[in-house]
């Protein structure tokens, strides 16, 4: 274990990375652009760089967290900078897209850098416990040659192609789906509170649905993969009708139904298209499509 490490970045994830990574015995540095931000670090026992140049000269493998890719560019797009990270390992952990993933990619080989792309699935809390989950994409090699680094934060250091966006791709499909979730889930507490309902039976109730709430994306994807949308036991124009009462319920009762808008606006623009009477999953062809 003779890898030096150092953490750019010390807000929440970065911190919680970095001090991941010290429980594991790696010799961890910090450098954050607020110094204060390193002080519970510091009491821990880790080295904080003063500098950059200083941060990057101290490893071999240089973890980043920070704000986005345009900020992580910034710091590390200078020729002193550059030199200095020449032949080491760059993992970035900062959330982006996957063009982001491919310039970025593209810079270090240019500067000779060997660049792994990840994203993060989960919380500060979660990090270096067996539950925490970080995607990784790019050089397989280069995955498994520092794995046992990245194992520092969780069980499930997860390569997952070796396309280097293929990381942040899987992490924002997993984002779109787990956040139309969450907004679900908030709006139907409001309406269970609204209407006096107990809030425990919904809780209870959406765990109920669970199981079907699975077969139902298992027949979306089936039905997305065969392109047969004619095939339905509730077409779009059935669908529309959940949306647009959930917007006059909202309207009523002074409910904010901006979650509820754009749903019943796809529905309409396949409906209008002569669609109504496909199944919900034509949508993704409108989705897909964007505003042509």
């Amino acid at each position: 274990m003779n890898e030096r490490i150092t953490v750019i970045g010390a807000g929440r994830m970065g911190s919680a990375l970095a001090a991941a990574l010290f429980k594991k015995g790696f010799a961890t540095a910090v450098w954050n652009r607020t110094a204060s931000k390193t002080e519970p670090l510091a009491r821990l026992g880790l080295r904080v760089a003063p500098t950059i140049r200083e941060a990057v000269g101290l490893a071999d493998v240089i973890i980043v967290n920070i704000t986005n890719y345009d900020s992580t560019m910034q710091l590390f797009q200078r020729p002193e900078i550059e030199s200095a990270l020449r032949g080491k390992i760059l993992v970035q952990l900062t959330t982006g897209t996957p063009d982001e993933a491919r310039e970025m990619e593209s810079w270090a080989r240019q500067c000779g850098i060997s660049y792994l792309d990840g994203a993060i699935l989960g919380y500060p809390i979660d990090i270096g416990k067996p539950q925490g989950t970080v995607l990784y994409s790019g050089s397989e090699e280069l995955f498994n040659c520092v794995k046992p680094v990245l194992l520092a934060f969780g069980d499930n250091a997860m390569f997952v192609g070796k396309e280097i966006g293929h990381a942040s791709a899987l992490d924002m499909a997993a984002l779109a789906f787990a956040l139309g979730a969450q907004f679900g889930f908030l709006q139907g507490f409001i309406v269970c509170e609204k209407e006096n309902l107990p809030v425990e039976g919904y809780m209870q109730f959406i765990k109920s649905l669970l199981p079907a709430l699975e077969m139902i994306l298992s027949g979306l994807f089936g039905t997305i993969r065969a392109k047969d949308y004619d095939n339905t036991q509730a077409s779009l124009e059935v669908y529309a009708a959940c949306p647009r009462e959930l917007i006059k319920w909202c309207r009523k009762h002074g409910v904010d139904h901006s979650f509820a808008d754009p749903q019943l606006l796809l529905m309409e623009k396949a409906i209008n298209a002569g669609k109504g009477q496909s199944d919900f999953a034509y949508l993704y062809e409108v989705l897909r499509r964007g505003s042509d």
